[in-house]
């Protein structure tokens, strides 16, 4: 029997891994696992980055600490899209919204949905209608000159799909190749299959020749670009179901609704999506969509748990995190980050997530969803747009109750002049002074020359030196006896250690 010897397959695998990248065909590497150099004893290099704590990569060790989302305040405005317009349908599916720098306008493509038209095939059962705004809750819709629908001559009916049938799911997005104006934004939507489309403004479409995928894909599917692999993710549902294609023994349900990756560099030539989120023991069999973007080089999935089991296929929206896009993380309570509304509310039914970011205004982030007073069981309902903010980056924190935790980081050199945290420590009327945040520098264990295997804390740094954080501040300078700077510690290799009671800790930066 032929046998490769251990130092021809490493030999072998080597050669094989440096053909890919000059073919362009690395894939990305499994980014939750930290560098190899730090467990050979080399601290991170973190930079000035903001680190998210919404997982583990950077936390060393923590005690009495648990992961939760955010709260998000829902808006008094909500909905802020309704259907007024004589031309609309049930409206709201897959909001998408963009500032636009240019216009200096909040621009949103929502997607509407006409009951006729889907029985009677005569027209296009879903299409983007358009709106326009100068803060982000008020909105208008133009009626503009060149595009009428339904037998208006001007409507802000902006896209039907190829050849007028069918436009879900629509995501825009600015191309990241600037070259052609006429290619300014992007959009991928649901149309005979994942369809492609290109346009100077927003407004005016021109389809591809031919479809990202011509499979059926119901779902929001979308486009996210990474840069530091000159990579393209597109997420799909996958084209594999656990049971095939044949129905189930209880009944028709559809078990594609999970988070498929496929990618590309080029737009054109696409691998065979991979299965990548599912449910688990704690969720719901059905992710009935679901949306992925980044957050300083975070990935974070809001997805819609449908309660198709035990309900009338009402959803909400939860958070899920990676590092790479394709290892995902949930935390352990799995409560929603957009909770369903009371009953007999607009949202009481159905909170699917939008199909674009978050849109930064001052210290929140502005999440826009879909809103339904009744489950996707009830086809005909009043459904809209309706928009929820979260304080900046709050997405998940790493919460203290009434016993003293801690938390430790990775090592890492510094590399700034302050520390900023991004917490919210508000004990109540009946403070304690072990309540809030205190924050201490130290050093590593020195083993090498020195016969300990303890910890220095650095003098002027330490919990005794800081002073006491009680406040509710995505970016709060830390200081120490009145002082902030941490000039003289640049170029050092440190931990930060945390001490928290009655407090919640999102993320930390080391300034510039």
């Amino acid at each position: 029997m032929f046998r490769l010897s251990t130092l021809t397959l490493l030999c072998f695998l080597t050669l094989a891994g440096m053909m890919a990248v000059m073919r362009g065909q690395e894939a990305p590497q499994d980014s939750r696992l930290l560098p190899s150099s730090y467990w050979r004893g080399e601290p991170l290099r973190i930079g000035n980055q903001v680190q998210l704590l919404a997982d583990d990569y950077i936390v060393e060790d923590r005690w009495k600490l648990t992961r939760e989302v955010g709260k998000v305040l829902k808006s008094l405005r909500n909905p802020v899209i309704v259907r007024d317009q004589p031309w609309e349908g049930a409206v709201g599916g897959s909001p998408c919204v963009l500032y636009d720098a240019k216009l200096r306008k909040f621009r949103m493509w929502y997607q509407v949905f006409n009951l006729t038209n889907y029985f009677s095939r005569e027209g296009p059962s879903y299409y983007v209608g358009y709106a326009e705004s100068d803060d982000g809750i008020n909105w208008t819709k133009p009626r503009l000159e060149g595009f009428p629908f339904g037998g208006y001559d001007r409507t802000n009916i902006v896209m039907t799909g190829r050849g007028g049938k069918r436009a879900s799911g629509l995501q825009v997005l600015l191309n990241p190749d600037p070259s052609d104006p006429q290619r300014r934004f992007l959009g991928v939507y649901v149309g005979g299959g994942v369809d492609l489309a290109y346009s100077p403004d927003g407004l005016h479409w021109t389809v591809a020749a031919k479809p990202l995928f011509p499979y059926h894909s119901d779902f929001p599917n979308h486009l996210l670009w990474i840069p530091e692999w000159s990579l393209w993710y597109l997420y799909v549902r996958p084209s594999l179901r656990p049971n095939g294609v044949d129905p189930l023994p209880e009944g028709l349900r559809h078990t594609g609704r999970r988070l498929a990756l496929s990618t590309s560099k080029d737009l054109e030539n696409w691998t065979m999506p991979r299965t990548v989120l599912y449910p688990d023991e704690r969720d719901e069999p059905d992710y009935d969509s679901a949306f992925v973007f980044r957050r300083y080089g975070l990935f974070l999935a809001l997805y819609a748990m449908m309660h198709m089991e035990h309900g009338n296929s009402e959803a909400e929206t939860y958070l899920a995190v990676s590092r790479d896009g394709i290892h995902w993380e949930r935390t352990w309570d799995r409560q929603p980050l957009i909770p369903r509304g009371p009953e007999g509310s607009y949202d009481h039914g159905q909170i699917e997530p939008g199909h674009s970011p978050p849109v930064e205004l001052g210290d929140d982030l502005l999440f826009y969803y879909y809103a339904s007073p009744y489950g996707q069981k009830e086809w005909d309902s009043e459904t809209s747009v309706a928009v929820c903010r979260l304080r900046k980056d709050r997405f998940i924190g790493q919460w203290a109750g009434d016993q003293t935790a801690y938390l430790l980081t990775r090592q890492f050199i510094l590399q700034g002049s302050k520390l900023q945290l991004n917490c919210s420590a508000l004990p109540g009327p009946y403070l304690q002074d072990s309540d809030g945040i205190k924050v201490e520098i130290i050093a590593a264990p020195d083993f090498k020359t020195k016969d300990t295997l303890w910890e220095t804390t650095i003098p002027g740094f330490t919990f005794a030196d800081c002073d006491r954080i009680i406040t509710d501040d995505p970016a709060h300078t830390v200081t120490w006896h009145g002082k902030s700077d941490l000039s003289a510690l640049k170029g050092q290799a440190v931990y930060l250690r945390f001490q928290m009671k009655k407090a919640a800790l999102f993320a930390f930066q080391v300034a510039p």
